[in-house]
């Protein structure tokens, strides 16, 4: 047991990993250069393979070079780290530029002024575990405060893996008073080689946390992109039919009715033609935002069309706000967007259909509230119209046919 770590086996493995991880991170900036997360994690991981280098030539190398810069080197990869993580989290990350490189001019110092440090390897362990625990823990702060606004899985997996490595040098601090470290040959004892062996599994536990990261948001940005209109916000139609599927799949929610209603703007060409189409996505988006802002709990809502918009809202809460399209009606009416110095005035054709508890096709209940906008289109628009749903019914091709829907017009 005396013999199974080697300590600058240990580096040199250490260093060969970090490279490799060094190559990847460098790959993925070169993809996007624009992230500054991913710079100051290639830089830092690149500082970290040539600091474990040194340190596994201690043997070969003069003690300035190995233990001195080697250790620096590594305390700045750490602080860089810490720094990839502020800007990950869209923070400024040149701030605390000055305590991310504090730590390697610490133990420089140290090394070049004060000679029993650069001799005594216990004092040199008790420091080492101070700076890399603190930096450590600056890493977990900055990942979970990052966390609680942006919950990846992946962040939890880095707080997780730096939290330990913090802890371990945490730990190590008053070993060396109990049991002084000794380094026979490149030999260490037992717990010294324990925990440069934490070093390297942190290490690459670390990286792969980070990778885990950049993947995962990246792949939560996509999913965003494609079901988020790009205009305003809101599910885009595909989205929006996926999420009321979900909401029917929810236990108990193909028990209830609920009520789905299409909005189109009034004379929104019009509007485009007058301002120009700027105006027009002005319009939309102050649109979109009033709907949304009226909206309870539990509603659903997307833009399924140009200037069309759909609301999908169970039974219970339709039954609770009874009186909330005419309200919407009424209050987008009232309401003057300003474009450069055009105010336009808007009004909207809203039809509405009831469904019934039970399996919904999607499609059909669009059907009957397209039947229900055309009616409200066709009365002069600015106004509420109702239309029956029957479960199987066909989609009708030209005028809407059959009785006349229940219509409030303004």
């Amino acid at each position: 047991m005396v013999h199974l770590f080697h300590i600058p086996t240990l580096m040199l493995c250490l260093s060969a990993a970090c490279v490799i991880i060094s190559i990847f991170l460098t790959l993925l900036w070169l993809w996007d250069r624009n992230s500054q997360a991913l710079l100051r994690w290639t830089v830092g991981f690149w500082l970290g393979c040539l600091g474990l280098t040194l340190l596994g030539l201690r043997d070969i190398g003069p003690p300035i070079l190995s233990i001195g810069l080697g250790n620096a080197l590594s305390l700045w990869s750490l602080g860089l780290i810490w720094l990839g993580c502020r800007a990950f989290n869209e923070w400024d990350p040149d701030a605390p530029s000055a305590l991310a490189m504090s730590g390697g001019l610490v133990w420089l110092t140290l090394v070049a002024c004060w000679p029993r440090f650069a001799e005594d390897l216990n004092i040199r362990v008790v420091v080492a575990s101070a700076l890399y625990a603190g930096y450590s823990f600056l890493i977990v702060n900055t990942v979970w405060r990052g966390y609680r606004h942006e919950p990846l899985p992946a962040r939890r997996l880095a707080v997780f893996a730096f939290g330990l490595h913090g802890l371990f040098y945490l730990l190590r601090l008053p070993v060396p008073l109990l049991f002084p470290a000794t380094l026979n040959g490149g030999y260490p004892n037992l717990w010294f080689g324990v925990v440069t062996f934490e070093y390297f599994i942190q290490a690459l536990f670390g990286a792969l946390a980070i990778f885990a990261m950049v993947h995962e948001r990246l792949t939560m940005r996509y999913k965003v992109a494609s079901e988020i209109d790009y205009l305003t916000g809101i599910y885009n139609r595909r989205a929006f039919l996926s999420a009321i599927d979900a909401s029917r799949q929810r236990p108990g929610g193909d028990r209830v009715g609920a009520m789905l209603a299409l909005l189109d703007a009034d004379h929104f060409k019009a509007i485009n033609d007058t301002h120009g189409h700027g105006a027009g996505d002005t319009v939309l988006t102050c649109l979109s935002d009033l709907v949304a802002s009226r909206l309870p709990q539990g509603a659903i809502f997307g833009r399924v069309g140009g200037e069309e918009f759909a609301i999908y809202l169970p039974a219970t809460a339709a039954l609770a706000h009874g009186d909330l399209l005419e309200h919407i009606r009424v209050d987008i009416g009232a309401m003057a967007v300003r474009h450069g110095e055009a105010c336009i005035q808007m009004s909207v054709s809203i039809g509405r259909c009831i469904l019934p508890a039970g399996p919904l096709d999607v499609q059909m209940a669009l059907a009957a509230a397209d039947r229900a906008l055309y009616a409200s289109k066709k009365a002069g628009r600015n106004c509420v119209t109702t239309s029956s749903f029957v479960p199987g019914e066909k989609k009708p091709t030209g005028a809407y046919p059959g009785p006349a829907p229940s219509t409030s017009i303004a």
